[in-house]
């Protein structure tokens, strides 16, 4: 979906920028990545696991900006790349369509200033102009931070993943599936 830029006005006085991700994003994307898997346990993938190719990603952002129903957006602080977040469909069958996906990712030096907040919330609207109905995530248990944003933002728990994700170091943690109606 192609939608407008939107400009914010952070805690600390600076200016955000939410906007569609484009493909000349992609390699401060992958590095984004990297820097945020290395700053969480939260994420699916360790530091060591960001492999994807500035093509590759490229392709995908294009998939992406191409799509009816799904978005990526980024958060751009004075020309820094300090987070991302997206919308994904479920699927396309009448019965599931009415459900998206999100995920967000902010690097740690922006924590705090109203970023997430500012994603979450343009990320949600758009998804209500794209046709659903609820928005599904998850969150890794331990996660406090995000699962009481969350839940600021009207998502409760539904469900557990148990042993969802397995760490180096051969411990476990949960997963949480949360839902939010539009």
């Amino acid at each position: 979906m192609i939608f407008e830029k939107k400009q914010i006005n952070l805690k600390d006085g600076r200016t955000c920028i939410l906007r569609p991700a484009e493909a000349k994003d992609s390699e401060a994307l992958i590095e984004a990545l990297r820097i945020v898997s290395s700053e969480t346990p939260f994420l699916l993938r360790n530091e060591d696991e960001v492999t994807m190719t500035v093509e590759a990603e490229e392709q995908f952002l294009k998939t992406k900006s191409g799509h009816p129903r799904e978005i990526m957006m980024v958060a751009d602080v004075d020309g820094v790349l300090s987070g991302n977040c997206v919308i994904m469909s479920v699927g396309e069958l009448r019965r599931i369509s009415h459900r998206c996906r999100f995920a967000i990712s902010l690097k740690k030096a922006y924590w705090g200033l109203g970023i997430a907040s500012a994603l979450m919330d343009y990320a949600f609207s758009l998804a209500k102009e794209m046709g659903y109905e609820q928005v599904e995530l998850e969150v890794v248990d331990g996660n406090d931070r995000a699962k009481r944003l969350y839940e600021r933002f009207g998502f409760w728990e539904t469900g557990k993943h148990y042993r969802s994700i397995k760490y180096d170091d051969g411990s476990y943690r949960d997963e949480y599936t949360m839902v939010k109606i539009l």
